[in-house]
């Protein structure tokens, strides 16, 4: 069959038309990337930058962001795809927050708040996207600082996100937020009420939305991927004269908490990082008796339904922090310094073999960027 002038035209324009739409589609595929590790370098010198790198591949090491005033602090989203990051303006000298998408590179205002005299810092992303919740601190020319609050931003993808305060009086204190995995709970440091808040954002009813748990060592601990336990921490006596910090587990539905470890011995624990299980959780703690008294924190694993502990990172000679599970929990990231070194590095801990391996050394707060949904 012989086609038309006609014809050819129109199969003409509907080629162009499917091979539009193909490379449409492929601007919006989302490449392929692995799990990466997020961090600041360098450590020892500013200003700081995010950079990431896939473990145990050194030469695939990128910086990120570019930024002269250095980045504050991050937070990667959980689809892989953005990076939400407090970078300190050298104009205003105020820190705004900013979201890095990694496939474009392009860079957006969040909350430019140097413009309203106020620092913006520490975001911590909803696992929905849909949500940041960060710390804003304004200022007064004539008062100097005021007090931090929690703030949210709500429809981060929308285009038209919406940015207020999680409270609107002038009481209620906050900063360090954390989400628990589901997004129903959010938990921040409440330093006038010398505790940690989770505010509940679909309570069974109103009297339930707030919970407030005694700590008074001003940090905020972690939520459990369920929201619905709290590991904290908090000072007491050890003897007379001694101070310790003290690991404890809040059950926000049964409304009660209890020192984390049921041996009563002084644990000196600090932080807490939950397995995606909900079940383990890896812990800082540095015993103080004489058979097992070690210089720094070192990294245990415990296990909530026995309630056993088990060594997963014991060397006298570093000190460690900064813990975080790999999304399918096989890895755990843990910041060290070695002690006379003073220069923090990111070490990579594989649960299943034991082994233990620098990935970054010169670097410190690291964080997972998932392979993208």
């Amino acid at each position: 069959m012989r086609l038309s002038r006609f014809d050819l035209t129109i199969l003409g324009a509907a080629a162009v038309l499917i091979a539009a739409l193909a490379a449409s589609l492929a601007l919006l595929r989302i490449p392929d990337q692995p799990l990466r590790i997020a961090y600041l370098a360098p450590a020892d010198s500013g200003p700081q930058n995010i950079w990431a790198m896939i473990p145990g591949d050194p030469a695939s090491a990128t910086q990120l962001t570019f930024t002269e005033g250095g980045i504050f602090d991050y937070a990667p989203s959980h689809d892989g795809r953005k990076i939400a990051y407090a970078e300190r303006d050298f104009q205003t000298n105020r820190v705004d927050l900013k979201l890095l998408d990694l496939y474009t590179g392009s860079v957006t205002p969040l909350a430019e708040c140097g413009a309203a005299n106020a620092d913006c810092t520490t975001p911590a992303w909803r696992a929905d996207g849909s949500m940041i919740a960060y710390m804003r601190r304004s200022y007064d020319d004539l008062l100097g600082g005021g007090v931090p609050k929690i703030w949210i931003i709500d429809g981060v993808n929308s285009g038209t996100p919406r940015d207020y305060p999680l409270f609107n009086d002038n009481q209620t204190t906050g900063s360090q937020p954390v989400w628990s995995a589901d997004g129903r709970r959010l938990a921040f440091y409440e330093d006038s009420g010398r505790g940690v808040l989770v505010f509940d954002f679909n309570p069974p009813d109103e009297s339930q939305r707030i919970k407030f748990i005694p700590a008074d060592n001003g940090m905020t601990g972690a939520l459990s991927p369920s929201g619905e336990l709290l590991i904290t921490s908090t000072l007491a006596m050890a003897g007379e004269q001694s101070i310790r910090m003290q690991l404890i587990i809040a059950d926000l539905l049964g409304n009660n908490s209890r020192d984390l470890f049921p041996d009563g011995e002084s644990n000196d624990g600090v932080a807490a990082s939950w397995h995606p299980d909900g079940q383990q959780v890896a812990i800082l703690r540095q015993y103080t008796d004489q058979t097992r008294a070690t210089r720094g924190q070192q990294v245990y694993l415990f296990d909530v339904a026995s309630e056993s502990l088990a060594p997963l990172i014991v060397d006298d000679a570093f000190n460690n922090g900064s813990l975080s599970f790999s999304p399918d929990g096989e890895y755990l990231l843990v910041q060290r310094f070695q002690f006379g070194a003073f220069q923090p590095g990111i070490w990579v801990y594989a649960l299943e073999s034991g082994q233990l391996s620098e990935a970054v050394p010169n670097a410190f707060l690291p964080a997972w960027i998932p392979k993208p949904e």
